[in-house]
C-alpha cells in the first residue's frame, strides 16, 4: 500500500520531464509521397522483389512467415483477402531459373519428377477444373511433390492509421504499409525500446520513463504482374522410355486435333467459375460434352458464344435438367466444319 502511494506522489513530479523521453529516430529516405494521409490504402498489387536503392528493409522484414519458394524471387503480389482477415503474399519465381530448376530435377530425380508431373497435369487438368484463382495459392499442394512457379502466404489482418496499413508484431515491432504517388509499396519498419520504473515487483510493470522507437524505411517498385506459369510439352517431357498416356489432360498430345483442344480451354473459359465440365469427348467430326451451369440465363449465353467459335457448324443441346440451387445440367453436341 505504502508503494502505491509513493508512486501517486512521484508521477506528477516526472511528467515534464518524460515529455523529453518520448523520442523517435529514423529520417525516411528521399521516396515518393503516401497517396493519402486518411484513406486506408489499397495495398493490391505487383512489387519488385528487389528494394529501391536507400531502403533499409527488405521482404523478409515484412512476410512474417519463412519465404519457402524454393528459388530466387523476382516479384510479389499483394492481395486483399475476400473475407478481410488479412493480406495475402504471393512470390514469383524467375521464369528462366524456374525452367532450370524443373530441368535439373528431371535429371537429378527422376522418379520424384514424373509424381510431380502428374501432379502438374491433375492441377491444369481443365475437366477437373482444379486450378483455382492465384490468390488461393493454388500452388501449395505441388510444393510437397518438388519446385513450384510461385509460393504465397496468407498473413494476420492489420489496421488502418491515418492512410497507413499498421501491422503490429511481437516484441514491439511494428510494419507499416502504404501505396505512394507513383504507386510504388512504402514501408516503414518500428521497432520500440521501453524504460520503465517499477511499480509491481512481481510482475516487473511500472511506469514508462524513456520511449525510443527508431524507424528504417523501405520501397518496392510497382511491376506489370508475372505472366500465369503453365505447362507445355516443352516444358514438361516425360522421361525417356515413359509412356505418354499420363497426360490426363490430353493437352499436351500432339496427335489431338487442335480445334479440340481450342474448343475445350474455350468452354471452360466460357463457364466461368459456378459451373463445372464433367466429360467432353471427341469424334471425327463432332465433340459431345456434358456439364452444369449456374442457370438457364447462362446456358443460354454460353450456346449463342460457343456457337461462333470458327471450328463449329452446329451447336445442340441434347438434354437440360434443373438441379439444386437453380444450377442446370446439360448435355451437348458441337458439330465441327470440316477442315
Amino acid at each position: 500500500m505504502h508503494r502505491i502511494r509513493l508512486a501517486w506522489f512521484i508521477l506528477p513530479m516526472l511528467v515534464p520531464t518524460l515529455a523529453g523521453c518520448f523520442r523517435s529516430s529514423g529520417e525516411e529516405p528521399d521516396f515518393p509521397e503516401p497517396i493519402s494521409d486518411s484513406v486506408c490504402p489499397d495495398l493490391s498489387g505487383s512489387f519488385r522483389y528487389q528494394a529501391d536503392p536507400h531502403s533499409q528493409g527488405a521482404w523478409t522484414d515484412i512476410i512474417r512467415y519463412r519465404i519457402d519458394l524454393g528459388g530466387p524471387a523476382t516479384a510479389v503480389s499483394l492481395f486483399d483477402r475476400p473475407d478481410g482477415q488479412g493480406l495475402t503474399f504471393v512470390l514469383h519465381r524467375e521464369p528462366v531459373e524456374f525452367a532450370r530448376a524443373v530441368s535439373d530435377f528431371r535429371a537429378q530425380q527422376p522418379a520424384a519428377y514424373e509424381e510431380w508431373r502428374r501432379q502438374v497435369q491433375a492441377l491444369f487438368d481443365p475437366m477437373r477444373a482444379a486450378l483455382k484463382v492465384r490468390r488461393e495459392l493454388p500452388f501449395d499442394a505441388l510444393k510437397r511433390h518438388g519446385p513450384v512457379p510461385e509460393w504465397g502466404v496468407h498473413d494476420s489482418r492489420g489496421r488502418c492509421v491515418d492512410g497507413w496499413y499498421r501491422d503490429t508484431r511481437p516484441y514491439d515491432a511494428e510494419v507499416w504499409l502504404t501505396r505512394d504517388v507513383e504507386g510504388g509499396l512504402l514501408v516503414r519498419l518500428d521497432k520500440t525500446e521501453r524504460k520503465v520504473i517499477g511499480v509491481w515487483a512481481e510482475t516487473g510493470a511500472g511506469i514508462p520513463y524513456a520511449i525510443h522507437t527508431s524507424s528504417r524505411w523501405a520501397r518496392f517498385a510497382r511491376v506489370k504482374i508475372p505472366d500465369e506459369w503453365r505447362p507445355t510439352a516443352a516444358s514438361l517431357p516425360p522421361l525417356a522410355g515413359a509412356a505418354p498416356a499420363g497426360d490426363a489432360t490430353g493437352s499436351m498430345k500432339k496427335e489431338e486435333d487442335p480445334r479440340v483442344s481450342d474448343l475445350r480451354w474455350r468452354a471452360r473459359k466460357l463457364m466461368g467459375p459456378d459451373s463445372m465440365l464433367v466429360n467432353f469427348k471427341a469424334a471425327a467430326d463432332h465433340v459431345r460434352f456434358t456439364g452444369t451451369l449456374p442457370d438457364r440465363a447462362a446456358l443460354d449465353r454460353f450456346v449463342a458464344e460457343l456457337g461462333q467459335h470458327p471450328a463449329v457448324a452446329k451447336v445442340e443441346l441434347e438434354s437440360t435438367t434443373d438441379i439444386s440451387f437453380g444450377q442446370v445440367r446439360f448435355a451437348m453436341r458441337l458439330s465441327l466444319r470440316p477442315k
